[in-house]
């Protein structure tokens, strides 16, 4: 199939599917007349790249879940190996998001500064962790 059918049939744009080409995350395709020809195999390999990016994995991550272990790793333990480190991390970012929101409806609720100079006064103060 072309790069045109691919792309329409893995709901993945083709300037996608050549830019992962480039950075080695799928194989460089057939090419008949200088067109690129992929085989059917190719949208599993993409479906396999987009559950890795819903995943929230990096570029780097996604690399080293294709090539970063010795042959013969099977994909269940190179897939766990990564959830831990992600489920980690996502952890981390989700404290990290509380916090900002907590931060942000003390603001909302709790703002009643006439200038910006005031509001730092009193950031200075939240950010410290003292009362206002």
């Amino acid at each position: 199939m072309t790069i045109g059918e691919l792309a329409a049939k893995a709901n993945t744009p083709a300037s996608t599917i050549r830019y992962w080409e480039r950075l080695g995350l799928l194989p460089k395709p057939a090419r008949v007349s200088g067109q690129r020809r992929y085989p059917a195999e190719a949208l599993h390999e993409l479906a396999v790249l987009r559950l890795a990016q819903a995943c929230g994995f990096r570029l780097k991550e996604i690399r080293h879940l294709l090539h970063g272990f010795r042959a013969g790793v099977p994909a269940s333990r190179r897939w766990q190996e990564l959830a831990r480190k992600k489920q980690r991390e996502l952890t981390e970012q989700m404290a990290r998001l509380q916090t900002m929101s907590q931060l942000v409806d003390r603001v909302l609720l709790q703002c009643q500064c006439a200038d910006l100079a005031d509001c730092g006064r009193r950031a200075a103060a939240v950010l410290k962790g003292s009362p206002e």
